[in-house]
């Protein structure tokens, strides 16, 4: 037994020796890094994230979301402000480019929709504009007409009354014409009448018609920008 404890302790004074030698450089080599090579990152990097790069969540972004409903606000707000001008509309225009099919089909709520409403009641008013401007002038020709027939049965009448003696066949023929003649005058200014009521009110169709689209457009319309939608309309 004493000869084992021996042995037991000379082992464990080599397993201590071994073990100081492992720990503890020999003398001359230095601890660390050499002496040329600094310590930690080169001077040229920053420490943490670069400085453009900002921490946590961005500016605008709520629980990890971007603000969708802001920017759909913004956009909303920028397209009302443009379709309250007309040269806005006149961008939409490329609408009165789309066929005739889908001029009909679109909804009464959209662009396309509102310039195919003021399309067919333009082209109705402007049929109906031509049509009572022809009749009004037809109208005025026959009143005028029918002016001088009075102008002159009045004439022959009045020379009947001065025939000496008096010839009573006469003036009552007279009379007649003259009569017949101031009927005749009658009707063609009464249909001279109704044919100008009827031109005014297409003509206030056509007005109608613009203000309509105005209005379903947010779009203040001006002569020259009537004149070149109707142009793009075919109209």
């Amino acid at each position: 037994m004493r000869v084992s404890i021996l042995q037991l302790s000379v082992a464990g004074g080599a397993i201590a020796l071994a073990t100081a030698a492992v720990a503890t450089p020999p003398g001359g080599v230095p601890v660390g890094p050499p002496a040329g090579i600094p310590h930690g990152p080169p001077a040229g990097v920053p420490h943490g994230p670069p400085s453009a790069v900002t921490t946590g969540v961005p500016n605008g972004v709520a629980n990890g979301r971007v603000g969708a409903s802001a920017s759909v606000d913004a956009a909303a707000g920028a397209n009302a402000s443009s379709t309250g001008a007309a040269a806005s509309l006149l961008k939409k225009l490329n609408a009165a480019h789309a066929s005739a099919n889908g001029l009909a089909h679109a909804s009464s709520k959209s662009v396309v929709g509102a310039l195919n409403t003021y399309k067919t009641a333009t082209v109705q008013a402007d049929a109906n504009v031509a049509k009572y401007t022809d009749l009004v002038s037809k109208d005025q020709t026959a009143v005028n007409t029918a002016q001088a027939a009075v102008n002159t049965a009045q004439t022959n009448y009045n020379a009947a009354l001065a025939i000496t003696p008096v010839d009573q066949a006469k003036i009552d023929a007279a009379k007649a014409a003259l009569d017949a003649a101031k009927a005749t005058l009658a009707t063609a200014n009464n249909t001279l009448s109704a044919d100008q009521a009827s031109l005014a009110a297409a003509q206030s169709a056509v007005t109608a018609a613009q203000n309509a689209l105005a209005t379903s457009t947010h779009t203040t319309l001006s002569a020259s920008t009537i004149t070149r939608l109707n142009a793009l309309l075919g109209i």
